[in-house]
């Protein structure tokens, strides 16, 4: 567990609590602010839950930089073939 996955938790949290307020309230604005909350805090545990995956999983991280090197490599000698051919 990393700082990512707790503060994520704390922030979908919090979101939780204010979009429950908000809707005991009747504000819309609140229920607004706490559906951003939750979404910012579920993105936000997300990272950190892979960033504990590639920490725990080292030939994946190898694995995955493989693949967006070779995807890089590949989009530039792209453009490179069709800059000459036009």
């Amino acid at each position: 567990m990393n700082i990512d996955t707790l503060a994520g938790e704390g922030t979908r949290t919090k979101g939780d609590l204010k979009a429950g307020l908000g809707d005991l309230t009747g504000d819309t604005k609140l229920q607004q602010d706490g559906a951003v909350d939750q979404l910012s805090g579920t993105v936000r545990k997300g990272i950190g839950q892979v960033r504990d995956f590639v920490k725990n999983n080292k030939a994946a991280s190898y694995t995955a930089a493989g693949v967006i090197g070779l995807a890089i490599f590949n989009s530039l000698r792209g453009k490179g073939a069709n800059t000459r051919n036009a």
